[in-house]
């Protein structure tokens, strides 16, 4: 399966707001170091956002602004935790608030297991994550659900987002096209 990365800028403010794509690979590591270079990327204190999707398994945003913390949320950590970016997701609370890692069976394979027990307990790594009445997962996104708030998606459709999309190139089409983004994000497809 694929990766896709693109990095944006906004130019301007409000409904003025125009958004760019910034040239700069992203290297999988931690949020602090992905962090440090969205920074070197652009001029000023503006903010910066990396959209990574894994072909049909999950989206993340990344965002950092200046000399604020860097702000990661993903759809699915459990899958995104297996991924070539797994640096950038090991150490993020989950949903229930706390981290997230998926546990290996004997061959080292995910068994999509979160380390969390329904009622939200830690447990070494082998309790499955809640699921509902259809035996689906739920609240496997892990991060910062608010980190796009002040630019115009609100946490709850972040999260509807992460957990209702079965395919998280609509997701982020869907972001994009409330940020104004979305043309820009296609474009680079």
């Amino acid at each position: 399966m694929a990766y896709f990365t693109a990095v944006l800028a906004p130019e301007g403010s409000g409904d003025d707001r125009d958004w760019r794509s910034v040239d700069i690979d992203l290297e999988a590591g931690s949020p602090d170091e992905l962090g440090d270079a969205l920074r070197g990327a652009v001029d000023d204190d503006r903010p910066v956002l990396a959209v990574l999707e894994r072909e049909d398994e999950w989206f993340a945003l990344v965002r950092t602004e200046g000399d604020i913390d860097v702000k990661v949320f993903v759809s699915d950590a459990v899958a995104a935790a297996e991924s070539a970016y797994a640096p950038l997701f090991a150490e993020l609370p989950a949903a229930t608030g706390r981290p997230v890692h998926a546990a290996r069976d004997e061959d080292g394979e995910a068994d999509g297991e979160t380390g969390l027990e329904e009622d939200g307990d830690a447990d070494e790594g082998t309790a499955e994550p809640a699921r509902s009445e259809s035996g689906v997962a739920e609240d496997v996104w892990a991060g910062d659900p608010e980190l796009l708030g002040d630019l115009g998606v609100s946490a709850e459709v972040l999260v509807r987002l992460a957990t209702s999309s079965a395919d998280p190139a609509e997701a982020t089409v869907e972001i994009g096209e409330l940020l104004g983004f979305a043309d820009v994000l296609e474009s680079l497809r």
